[in-house]
C-alpha cells in the first residue's frame, strides 16, 4: 500500500492528459458526432422517421435532416451544446424535444421514444412523454428567449453578454436549470470560479438528473483535488448517462486517489469500449487499480493498451517502467 500511495502521488503530476483544467474543458462548442436512436412505446425501432436537428435558436444545423435506418438510428456531425430535435413519420406522433451535448463529448448517443398513431396532429413533446425534468415543464417564453440569446452569445464567445442573458432568464424563471448551467459556463470563461461553482451547484440542486451540470461542477472540484466530491458528482452523472467516457475516466481517477481500487478499475476498463480520443490515460488508471488489486496480468494488458494508443504520451515512460517491473515479478 505504501508503494501505491507514492505512485499515486507521482501520477497526479502526469495525469493532465485526463484531467485538463476546468477552464479548458468549459470551452466554446466543438465538433461532435451525434446518434439519435428512435423507438416506440414497445421498444421497437422506428425506421424511416424523419429526424430534424436544430440549434438552440430553432434553426437547422449543418446536417439538419436524416431518416432513421432499419435500426431506428439517425447520425449527425454537429457541435456540442443544446439542440432541439423534431421527429416526424407516417405512423408516429410528432416529437419535439431538446438534446444537451456536453462540451467534452466527441460522441453522443441519444435514445428517444415516440408514440405511434398520432391523434389530432398535436406534437408529442418530450415533456408530455416524461423525458424532461419537471423544472423544464413551465419555462415561460420570455425566459426561453433570454436563454437562447445567452446560448448564441456563448457560441460567439461573448461571455459577458451570455452571462447577462442567462441571468435575465433566471430572473424570469428562477427554476431554470439549463440557464444556471449556461451561467456557470459563462462565469467560468470570465474566470469567476465562485460564481461558476454556485451556478452549477444550483443547476444540480434544481435537477439531480442533470448530468452535464454535474460534470461541469466536477471539473471545478477536480481542479481543486477534491476527489471525494468529484467521485460523488461523476457517479451521479453516470447513473443518468453511463456512456460518457470523460466522466468514466475521471470518476476512476478520483476513485484511484481515494484508494477505491475496484471502483476505479471497473470505471476505467469501461472506457475502452467507448470512443475515447484523448482519454488513453484511462488505461493508466486501470493499470494502477488492477495492480493494487493484485491482478497483475490484467494490469500488464492495460499498460500495453496505453502504449498502443499513446506511444509518445505523457505516461509512456512510466508504462514501460511498469511493464518491466510487472513482467519480472512473480505473477499471482
Amino acid at each position: 500500500m505504501k508503494r501505491t500511495h507514492v505512485l499515486l502521488t507521482a501520477f497526479v503530476l502526469t495525469v493532465s492528459g485526463v484531467c485538463l483544467s476546468w477552464q479548458q474543458r468549459l470551452a466554446v462548442p466543438k465538433p461532435t458526432h451525434l446518434r439519435i436512436t428512435v423507438t416506440d412505446e414497445g421498444h421497437n425501432e422506428v425506421r424511416d422517421a424523419t429526424v430534424e436537428l436544430q440549434d438552440y435558436l430553432g434553426g437547422s444545423s449543418a446536417m439538419d435532416q436524416r431518416n432513421t435506418d432499419p435500426n431506428g438510428r439517425a447520425e449527425f456531425d454537429t457541435v456540442t451544446g443544446l439542440h432541439r430535435v423534431r421527429i416526424t413519420g407516417a405512423d408516429i406522433q410528432t416529437y419535439e424535444g431538446e438534446i444537451d451535448i456536453a462540451l467534452t463529448e466527441t460522441y453522443h448517443n441519444e435514445p428517444i421514444r415516440v408514440r405511434r398513431n398520432a391523434r389530432g396532429g398535436q406534437p408529442a413533446t418530450a415533456e408530455a412523454l416524461g423525458y424532461v425534468p419537471a423544472v423544464r415543464l413551465k419555462i415561460p417564453d420570455n425566459a426561453r428567449k433570454e436563454f437562447e440569446r445567452g446560448s448564441k452569445s456563448l457560441a460567439d464567445k461573448d461571455w459577458k453578454s451570455a452571462r447577462k442573458s442567462f441571468q435575465a432568464a433566471i430572473d424570469l424563471y428562477p427554476d431554470y436549470d439549463l440557464a444556471y448551467n449556461g451561467l456557470g459556463v459563462a462565469s467560468s470563461q470570465l474566470q469567476d470560479v465562485p460564481a461558476a461553482r454556485q451556478a452549477f451547484r444550483k443547476a444540480v440542486d434544481l435537477n439531480d438528473k442533470f448530468a452535464g451540470a454535474e460534470r461541469n461542477l466536477a471539473r471545478i472540484t477536480l481542479s481543486e483535488r477534491n476527489y471525494q466530491e468529484t467521485a460523488v458528482l461523476l457517479n451521479q452523472s453516470l447513473a443518468v448517462e453511463p456512456g460518457d467516457a470523460w466522466a468514466l475516466t475521471n470518476a476512476a481517477y478520483a476513485e484511484l486517489q481515494l484508494h477505491r481500487f475496484k471502483e476505479a478499475a471497473d470505471h476505467a476498463v469501461r472506457v475502452h469500449a467507448l470512443p475515447h480520443d484523448g482519454l488513453a490515460n484511462a488505461h493508466v488508471i486501470a493499470a494502477y487499480a488492477l495492480d493494487a488489486l493484485g491482478q497483475h496480468q490484467e494490469a500488464i494488458a492495460q499498460w500495453k493498451q496505453y502504449l498502443q494508443e499513446a506511444p509518445k504520451g505523457p505516461n509512456a515512460r512510466r508504462a514501460e517502467d511498469e511493464l518491466r517491473r510487472l513482467t519480472k515479478a512473480p505473477q499471482s
